[in-house]
């Protein structure tokens, strides 16, 4: 934290976004306290996300390869409202192209390539070859070796600097092809979500708001507690409480309510067991998430697993 010259409460702040020069500050921090050279493919790699506390895991739901690595950028929020990437079609080959008029450190660009690698190995699951090479208009950095680093399953991609432009570029056919986990169920769910969320998350006008929108994105992490949030919002822990109320909600039926709307779309997606969805739910152990399944719609989860019998209501 001392390195991203932020605090812990910060950190936690879906609102809050890091600066470029911070990004840079921690990749240098961990490779002199880790001697990693290649870490800013371990963030990009660590940040792939993997449920829907996670920016950008509305990815593996689009249609195609191509929207799904957009949409994981754009999620970001890297460039702020502006996308910092783009699809370019070539007959040779598709490219991803950095396409912002800001300079930024070339930590930043070898984060977000990893990040993009790794999340496009994912949605391609094996069908398909991805990226084909990377490719910087900056010179090679001191030690860089090559991306990603630390996978002795897949050849490194060919990196070429001090090029007239940025960007990945991909094998023939991958952008345009269609991912198997496509769902416009969820990806309307999650679009409302974000509609939701778009008018108040600088405003601070609705506790309620922000505070559903702070445990969404921890559900599986720590920091839950009351006093975390109020910690992040910069007020005191009761001041937070009597602000709930005075909206009709307590701290705990907002931790309910985001843990139900979010097993729903874990249902929708049915593909994870009932122990992973309780993980990612933030229940220590199965039985609890039972009981609160339960309590939700009358029955157990079991009786449900793997349909959508339980969104009716």
């Amino acid at each position: 934290m001392s390195a991203l010259q932020c605090s812990e409460s910060e950190l936690r702040d879906p609102g809050y976004q890091l600066g470029d020069q911070s990004i840079a500050s921690l990749c240098a921090a961990a490779r002199e306290e880790l001697n990693r050279m290649d870490v800013y493919s371990l963030i990009g790699k660590k940040m792939v996300p993997r449920g829907f506390s996670d920016s950008g895991f509305a990815a593996f739901f689009q249609a195609s390869f191509g929207e799904g690595l957009i949409k994981l950028v754009e999620e970001q929020r890297l460039g702020g409202e502006r996308p910092v990437v783009k699809i370019m079609s070539l007959s040779s080959g598709d490219r991803l192209v950095w396409d912002h008029d800001k300079m930024v450190s070339p930590d930043l660009l070898h984060i977000v390539f990893a990040l993009v690698y790794h999340c496009g190995e994912l949605l391609a699951d094996g069908r398909f070859k991805t990226v084909k090479a990377a490719h910087f208009e900056h010179p090679r950095p001191e030690g860089f070796r090559q991306l990603p680093e630390g996978n002795a399953n897949r050849e490194p991609i060919p990196c070429y600097f001090n090029r007239p432009s940025t960007y990945l570029e991909y094998h023939p056919r991958a952008i345009n092809m269609a991912l198997p986990l496509h769902n416009p169920e969820i990806l309307t769910a999650m679009r409302k979500q974000k509609t939701f969320f778009a008018r108040s998350r600088f405003e601070r006008a609705s506790p309620v708001k922000l505070t559903y929108e702070y445990l969404l994105y921890l559900l599986d992490k720590s920091g839950l507690s009351l006093d975390s949030a109020a910690l992040t919002f910069g007020i005191a822990e009761r001041t937070l409480r009597r602000k709930l109320v005075a909206e009709g909600m307590s701290y705990r039926q907002l931790l309910e309510q985001v843990r139900r709307d979010t097993c729903q779309l874990y249902f929708l997606e049915g593909r994870r067991n009932l122990s992973e969805i309780a993980a990612k739910l933030g229940y220590s152990e199965l039985s609890a998430f039972t009981r609160a399944y339960t309590s939700w719609y009358g029955h157990p989860p079991s009786q449900d697993t793997g349909s959508a019998a339980a969104l009716a209501a």
